[in-house]
């Protein structure tokens, strides 16, 4: 029984995140801006999004495939599915998106399920989720934590500082591409948060976390993963850390915050300086 509330529940957060960029994607074509620069961004917008979606077949498909099954809220407050050994973030694409999916949701799976002792109906959150008595017991760390926001200071040199609330201070030449650094900056906090979270999951387990050897591998393109050695012995983790993933120099700079805050020092910061150069604009 346990297993079939994992894989429903799971079925409905894809299909909600599926029609949430299905309905975005064909939003932005209907109203096209006569600007040519606009335009092309939502072009490269629309060929993103229309792989992702692809992207999102696979996640099915491995959900039918008898795949191991589980979820939990993450520290960014997503939620998380965790089907075989990937991690998907249900995430619409914007904030407005996000809390109609966790509704639509709720509202869903409740129409399936007494959720009288899952759900209230104010509060979405980690102990509010199924619970069960094989469940991993790293849900039962799984605790909500605020939302993940930064902010803006212009220094006398107009360069531009961006620091988040989680304690990541990017340090950028100038405002220029202001909306494109603070989408990559929070991108970027979101994804080490993400991964913190499932090196938790990992020592629960019973995996040794060797920080020296902690590294990022690409896979193929089908994957929509990447994979994380954690140890001399080779024990790994998969996680979509398309950021993260992209630069191995800015992942080493910050692996000294990253391990800081898998120790639960809160206040730990550091600073990326230029972090122009991990851009891909």
């Amino acid at each position: 029984m346990w297993r079939q509330l994992k894989y429903e529940f799971s079925r409905i957060a894809l299909i909600e995140m599926y029609n949430a960029y299905q309905l975005e994607l064909k939003k932005s074509f209907k109203n096209l801006s006569k600007d040519a620069k606009k335009r092309a961004k939502v072009r490269r917008w629309g060929y993103a999004t229309h792989a992702y979606l692809e992207s999102l077949d696979h996640y099915f498909f491995q959900l039918d495939s008898g795949k191991s099954l589980d979820f939990f809220i993450s520290k960014q407050n997503k939620i998380v599915l965790l089907i075989g050994e990937q991690a998907v973030i249900i995430t619409g694409p914007n904030t407005g998106a996000n809390k109609q999916i966790e509704h639509n949701i709720v509202d869903l799976f409740c129409q399936q399920y007494d959720c009288r002792e899952y759900f209230n109906n104010t509060q979405f959150s980690s102990k509010n989720l199924p619970r069960g008595e094989e469940e991993d017991s790293h849900n039962e760390q799984a605790v909500i934590y605020d939302t993940i926001s930064g902010s803006w200071s212009i220094k006398n040199n107009m360069q531009a500082d961006y620091v988040t609330s989680n304690g990541l201070v990017f340090n950028f030449s100038s405002i220029k591409n202001r909306t494109i650094k603070e989408s990559w900056a929070l991108g970027i906090a979101n994804e080490s948060d993400l991964l913190i979270t499932s090196l938790g999951s990992a020592q629960v387990k019973g995996n040794k976390i060797h920080w020296p050897l902690l590294k990022i591998v690409e896979l193929p393109v089908t994957e929509n993963v990447d994979k994380i050695i954690i140890n001399r012995s080779g024990d790994f983790i998969k996680l979509p850390l398309p950021l993260l993933g992209s630069s191995e120099l800015l992942f080493i700079q910050l692996l000294p915050w990253i391990k800081d805050r898998f120790d639960n020092k809160r206040n730990s910061r550091i600073i990326i300086d230029q972090a122009d150069q991990f851009i891909n604009y």
